[in-house]
């Protein structure tokens, strides 16, 4: 990290909504790009998914052929059997699923591990914006003592010449959810290592 920005114009600063909540594993964007998460107050952690950044970037290179790539599958299966529209509807998800695992063992994808990173008070933490990780909300020796961070995004330059028609709202203030339906195979692939599943229901 630079002990200093030159050019403001490549960085965006994030405001907190009133009222957010602590946000479970996410990507700040699901393009390339630089988040910068500095702590505030005190040391604290954040928690990094790794070997997920290699399978959040064969996903996102699989994603463009997800139709044609299932419409194959489904039609290598018995027409006899009569599968439905509304049925194929319901199976469609978990046959891109099958595909997308297939992809991540044919390229190494390694089985997830949760790795608590530490930030020491004003020091600054830089992961690819595409980085599956999750912040610790509040302080584990209270739950009443919250824990505050500063957060930026380093972006493309070409943001500013991109037509307005292609930028949102959500360009800019949400993240990424892995339980969205283009991401569940990192989530379900989750599901699957030796050490066993790493997200669980309370």
């Amino acid at each position: 990290m630079p002990k200093a920005v030159s050019d403001t114009d490549r960085i965006a600063v994030l405001g907190s909504w009133p009222d957010a909540r602590d946000q479970s594993f996410h990507l700040d964007s699901p393009v390339s790009g630089n988040s910068g998460i500095t702590a505030y107050g005190e040391d604290q952690d954040i928690y990094i998914l790794w070997n997920s950044f290699l399978a959040v970037i064969v996903l996102g290179e699989l994603q463009p052929d997800r139709e044609e790539a299932t419409a194959l599958l489904r039609s290598c299966w018995n027409p006899s059997s009569g599968c439905s529209e509304a049925e194929w509807d319901l199976l469609e998800p978990s046959a891109w699923e099958l595909l997308v695992h297939h992809e991540f063992m044919a390229r190494g994808v390694k089985d997830f591990e949760v790795v608590r990173v530490p930030i020491q008070k004003t020091k600054t933490v830089v992961v690819d914006a595409r980085t599956s990780h999750a912040g610790c909300g509040r302080k584990a020796s209270s739950r009443d003592t919250l824990l505050y961070r500063g957060h930026f995004y380093g972006f493309r330059q070409d943001v500013l010449h991109r037509p307005a028609a292609v930028l949102s709202d959500k360009d800019e203030t949400v993240t990424v959810d892995l339980c969205d339906a283009d991401y569940f195979p990192i989530v379900t692939w989750a599901q699957r290592g030796a050490a066993g599943p790493i997200f669980a229901q309370e």
